[in-house]
């Protein structure tokens, strides 16, 4: 069911025409990064999630579900060969209680892009069994960039390197912090070099077979819409004199 929140009071200028664009999409495009819809709710919501079945996380819940990605290479494998949710969301400075982030009903629908709200983020999310503790791998969301999703598509679709969850590939990803931005760098890791370069043993097939069985199937979202009420108030918020 979609959050109860209740908002704070500030107040900004909108610009006067909506916005044409949604994270490097173009509105009126249903366009994911597989190239496909899977479905479209109620409120014109999309729903757009990609190339084959994903993961569940099993035992984590709220931030912990997540994978956070340091300035240390992380080795995680990836348990399905897409994303299971993708999506554009809004961010509300104006909301001073609760999340700032508004999932993106998709346009045309979308109250916040008709008033000229732009979605400014993307996230494609995909299930990843991180290698931080090797002794103990655990299963997370990780919410992908557009630049990283991309990566991940090129592999994930090409016959040599692909597919994504290959029983012998692994990744790293690690993150720097540039001047006014945050640089993500992606590279794979064939099994058989995954403990001589990261000292961190491959998973047994057991244990991969135990992840998959949590799996996230596409379609499933990490951030659910807001109902129609809850979008109108954050909507008055936002156009509030």
């Amino acid at each position: 069911m979609p959050e109860t929140r209740t908002y704070g009071r500030r107040r900004r200028q909108l610009p006067t025409t909506s916005s044409t664009e949604q994270a490097g999409f173009e509105v009126g495009k249903r366009e994911a990064v597989s190239g496909r819809v899977v479905s479209t709710g109620s409120g014109g919501q999309t729903q757009m999630a990609g190339w084959d079945a994903m993961e569940k996380t099993a035992s984590a819940s709220g931030s912990d579900m997540y994978l956070k990605v340091d300035d240390k290479p992380l080795v995680i494998k990836i348990v399905g060969d897409g994303p299971f949710d993708v999506y554009n969301s809004h961010w509300i400075d104006e909301i001073e209680d609760g999340s700032k982030s508004v999932r993106c009903w998709g346009t045309p629908d979308c109250p916040l892009c008709q008033i000229g709200d732009k979605a400014k983020r993307f996230s494609a999310c995909f299930d990843v069994i991180s290698m931080e503790d090797p002794a103990t791998p655990v299963l997370k969301v990780w919410e992908a960039g557009i630049k990283i999703a991309r990566q991940l598509k090129d592999i994930a679709t090409d016959g040599k390197r692909g597919p994504l969850n290959r029983a012998d590939l692994y990744f790293t990803i690690k993150k720097e912090q540039k001047k006014k931005s945050v640089e993500y760098t992606l590279e794979r890791v064939k099994e058989r070099d995954l403990y001589e370069e990261y000292d961190v043993e491959p998973l047994t097939e057991e244990a991969l077979d135990a992840f998959v069985a949590e799996a996230h199937q596409w379609g499933d979202v990490v951030k659910e819409k807001l109902d129609e009420e809850a979008m109108a108030e954050v909507v008055d918020l936002v156009m509030e004199d």
